[in-house]
């Protein structure tokens, strides 16, 4: 989704403020920036969908994980399909070259769990993908649950070494799954989650120059 897309911006909107109509809360401009950015690497048609499922599913008003796993399905499931998803690309790219994972939930458990993309490629061993599949799986649906995501690319060699020598890093980087979700979780970087910080600030200090 684009917040800067008129269209879906407001149809992201009314499906936001039916959600909050049916469970007696109140849409403010902070949570719908909030959820939009949480749900931005997804196609509107996907949150709309999501949060027709959270209707009839949801007790009570759903959290951003919740849409996502509407959205995806079961993360134990879904882990299963992310470890193979790893796997291949440990073997087919390597640690030379960065990658970027259409979920960014997997990118996540990398980055975090497993000390980012060049130190698993090297401790992988075909005696131990039993073991990284298991650890992968529970951590996946740990992260998935608390919302843990990491956009962007996971560095490989070349990118490290252009870094620590200052040197501009022109090699491409791997799209694994999706390459149109890749592509999507690449732009969005820290700097779009910092632009989301600023917009709240703004908010909070037009708020409080309203109320001096």
């Amino acid at each position: 989704m684009d917040w800067n897309n008129k269209q879906q911006r407001e149809r992201f909107l009314q499906g936001l403020a039916g959600l909050c109509e049916l469970h007696n809360r109140q849409a403010t401009e902070a949570m719908a920036k909030l959820y939009f950015f949480a749900l931005q690497q997804f196609e509107i048609e996907d949150v709309l969908r999501a949060m027709v499922k959270a209707v009839t599913a949801s007790k009570f008003f759903p959290r951003p994980a919740e849409i996502i796993e509407f959205i995806q399905g079961n993360p134990e499931d879904v882990a299963e399909v992310e470890a193979s998803k790893v796997l291949e690309a440990v073997k087919r790219v390597g640690a030379y070259k960065s990658v970027v994972f259409d979920n960014p939930v997997t990118a996540a458990v990398i980055e975090h769990g497993f000390g980012g993309w060049v130190k698993l490629c090297s401790e992988m061993r075909a005696d131990s993908e039993k073991w990284f599949r298991k650890d992968f799986c529970k951590l996946y649906v740990s992260f998935s649950r608390q919302d843990v995501r990491y956009f962007g690319e996971l560095a490989g060699r070349a990118a490290i070494a252009n870094e620590a020598n200052c040197a501009p890093n022109y090699e491409q980087v791997a799209l694994i799954g999706n390459a149109g979700k890749a592509q999507n979780a690449l732009t969005v970087r820290r700097e779009e989650q910092l632009s989301l910080i600023t917009m709240l600030a703004n908010d909070a200090a037009k708020h409080d120059a309203a109320g001096a």
